[in-house]
This record gives C-alpha cells, structure tokens and sequence, in this order.
C-alpha cells in the first residue's frame, strides 16, 4: 500500500535534466558533450507515477549508444537506462496510487530517462518496490548488472551446463557473478585481461580464473573447462575472441555473446568445429530472456518476480547486487566521465545524485503478493535497457579498462545489451514486479 498518510512533497514547476548535444568543432567523444537544461516537470497520466530520482547510474549501456546517436533538437534523446528514488505523484489507477511514497528502483521508461530530477515512469511496467533497508541511492543499479546475472546464471542451467565461462571477469557485473555462483554453488571460470584484476577477483573469492594475455591462457582455459565439464560461455568482448574461446570449448557446447566491448564483429570463428563437433554461437539480451519464458505475458511477470527473490536481497549493504560508485553532481558529470575514459576504471562505475529538497517519509514495502487483478495483461517491452558488459580494459587489445566510450555493452555494456546488485529481506512480491521488460538495459 501506499503511504497515503505522509505528507505530500512539494513538486516544482521545473526541473534539471542532463542532455546530450551537438559540441561543432570539437572532436572529443564524437562531437558531442552533456549541459544541464532546465524544463518542466512531466506530469504522470493514468497508470504512471512520478518519480523524483535520487541516483542514476552510467552504465557501458548507455554511454556506449551516445557516440554514434543521432541528435534532433525537436526530438531529446531520454538518457539513463536505470535508477532510484521515490514515488512523488500519481497519476491515477490502483496500482500507481498504491506506490505514493514508496522508495523505488526505475527502468523501461518511455517518455524521459533516469538522468533528470522527475521522470513518469509506468507503474505497471517499469517500477520496483526496494527493500526498506537498502539505501534508496545504493540501489540506483537495481535492475542491468543484477537481473543479467541472475539470466545468465539461469541460462547456463537451462542448456545443461554446470556452470560457464565469463570473459571480462573484473566488471561490476563479473565481480556480481563470482559472488553469486558462489552463493548458489555454480562453477564460474573469469577470463580477465590483467594480474591486476584477477587479483580483485580473488579476493572475492573466485576459484578459477584465467588471465589472457598470459601466452598459455587458451590451454589453460581448454583445461578447466574439460576438468569441470562446462559446455557454455558468455563473451562480452566480440572480435577474434569468440573465436578463442569456441575454441577451448568441448563438442556441442554454446559460447553467447552478450557485449562488444571491442568494438568489432564477431571473428576467428572455428568453422570445422562448428560443422562436425557441434559448437555453437549465439547473441544473448536481458529483455529476449524475460519474454522468452512460456506462458506469454503472464509466464515474463512469473521470471521477473522470481529473479526479483534473487536480486532483491543481493542489494543489501555486502549483498552480491552491490555496485561500487563514484559518485558525481549532475553539473560535474561531463568532466568527470570523459577523465574517467582515460584511465583504469576497474570498480568505478559514475553514479550521478541529485539533489533531495526535503526529507522523505517512507512508505512501508509492498505486500507479500499479488492479486492476480494487478498482474497486467499485456507488455510488449521489458524494463529499459541492455546488458551492462564489462569494460573495455577486459578486451584483449585494450590495457585500460574503459566504459563504453568503445562500446560496453548492459548491453553487455554493449551490443544492444549488458548488469549488477544484491540487496535485502523482502522479497518483490509479484504484484510488485514490472510485467514488462522488454527493453531491458543490459550489463557490465
């Protein structure tokens, strides 16, 4: 239920937002850079809420589609695939009166993005109920990293596999899944690029891990993938390193790509092998595996309320969910981003905070289920965006981890697509999760 009770906050006619434009003449990062622009407050139609966002995220996601997007300055380019904050108006329906006040995660919003003050968000299809005892802006990566995890993790199992290989192991999202197969007892093999960040895996805890630029990294892969009979492989990086690893992989095994952090074509594929010994490649995105379940739209709601069991007590304060951020005010962002693709960003992800005018009451979470009367009946689209990958440091021919300024893809941070986040005791009951999530970021 909503918190009918708190005092309602006070909405301002207009707002901040971060906009992508047009920079003539220069020729860093494409032409373009970020200003701040003020505009109206949107206003939520029936079925929407309004949401004033605490924290966003920079994912590979987003910043990889900004160097090549196409500005039109009657139409603005939505930026901020994710985020958080609170419920601050509704528009009108059950289901967006009932989150009034509530602290929330947001993803697959169609007329705005993350990077503002306010954004309309469906409460239907984009908007997830928090834990209460997780910080609303320690959850701004509730959605990319977290639920490609959890499907990669899932997709692994279902073709067979007792666990799968990762390439750009040290990125948020690769340090997510050392933690979470650990959790669920999943063999994990990390392909990392450096010493450096097979150090950091360590440390969490990863068993098995291979550093490529070693000269004997292929064998050494070939061997822990035979010794642990792994049949499938999630690659984010693309280029001749498909190839590569198809190559350490048994007869009839699956390599996914997810990212394309190299920014090239997928290469050095093993075409005999493919032919006679089975293997196979194929894309992997967040929002195909939500509407791959069965059962239609209803069957999506059921895998989104599931991975939500997982997610949500992942996102706790040590969880498996949790991100590390630099964080960044909206008008220091731009700066702060381009130096940051100059260096190493291994455990740096830009975590944008906006300004909180007032103190928030928080609403209590949501109930334990859903009526079946709030489960929608129709969603074309899952939450917004696309895997979160792993940073450009992983690929073979990069030293320094860099963000999507090559192309990370949520989506992976890259292809479309690319993830990460654990987090508290309740759990998103059913009612509460988005039915949609076809757009769905994807991670890194």
């Amino acid at each position: 239920m909503g918190n009918s009770s708190a005092k309602a906050p006070t909405i301002p006619a207009k707002m901040s937002r971060i906009a992508l434009v047009e920079d003539p003449g220069s020729d860093v990062f494409g032409g373009k850079k970020m200003v701040i622009e003020e505009v109206d407050v949107p206003e939520p139609k029936s079925g929407e809420v309004l949401v004033r966002v605490a924290a966003a995220p920079i994912n590979p996601s987003d910043s990889g589609k900004w160097k090549s997007a196409k500005i039109d300055p009657e139409k603005p380019l939505w930026l901020g695939n994710e985020g958080s904050g609170y419920v601050v108006k509704s528009g009108g329906g059950i289901k967006a009166n009932n989150l009034l006040g509530q602290k929330v995660g947001i993803t697959n919003m169609k007329n705005g993005g993350s990077y503002q003050e306010y954004v309309c968000v469906s409460a239907l299809e984009g908007v997830f109920p928090l834990p209460a005892d997780v910080p609303v802006e320690d959850a701004c990566s509730f959605f990319v990293n977290p639920y490609t995890a959890v499907g990669l993790m899932a997709t692994a199992k279902e073709v067979g596999s007792p666990g799968f290989v990762h390439t750009a192991a040290a990125s948020q999202l690769g340090q997510m899944l050392v933690k979470l197969c650990a959790k669920e007892k999943v063999t994990l093999i990390n392909v990392v690029r450096r010493d450096e960040q097979a150090e950091v895996l360590k440390a969490l805890g990863a068993e098995h891990i291979v550093v490529s630029s070693k000269d004997s990294w292929k064998e050494d892969l070939a061997a822990l993938v035979k010794e642990h009979n792994i049949t499938c492989a999630f690659d984010a990086i693309s280029g001749d390193n498909v190839g590569d690893i198809m190559s350490a992989m048994p007869k009839k095994s699956t390599t996914f790509v997810y990212g394309g952090l190299s920014g090239k074509p997928i290469g050095n594929i093993p075409t005999m092998e493919m032919i006679y010994f089975g293997k196979k490649v194929e894309g992997w995105l967040l929002p195909t595996y939500l509407r791959g379940a069965s059962g239609g739209t209803m069957g999506m709601a059921m895998r989104i309320n599931n991975m939500s069991k997982v997610v949500n007590p992942g996102l706790a304060s040590g969880g498996w969910a949790t991100s590390q951020f630099v964080d960044v005010a909206p008008e220091e962002m731009w700066g702060k981003f381009l130096e940051m693709q100059k260096g190493q960003i291994t455990n740096q992800k830009l975590r944008i905070r906006f300004p909180q005018p007032e103190p928030v009451e928080e609403a209590p979470a949501a109930a334990a289920e859903m009526p079946a009367a709030e489960t929608p009946a129709t969603t074309a689209e899952a939450p917004g965006a696309a895997a979160e990958a792993p940073s450009a440091a992983e690929t073979p021919a990069a030293a320094a981890e860099t963000p999507a300024a090559t192309t990370e893809a949520p989506a992976a941070e890259t292809p479309a697509a690319t993830a990460e986040t654990p987090a508290a005791t309740a759990e998103t009951p059913a009612a509460e999760t988005p039915a949609a999530a076809a757009e769905a970021p994807q991670s890194s």
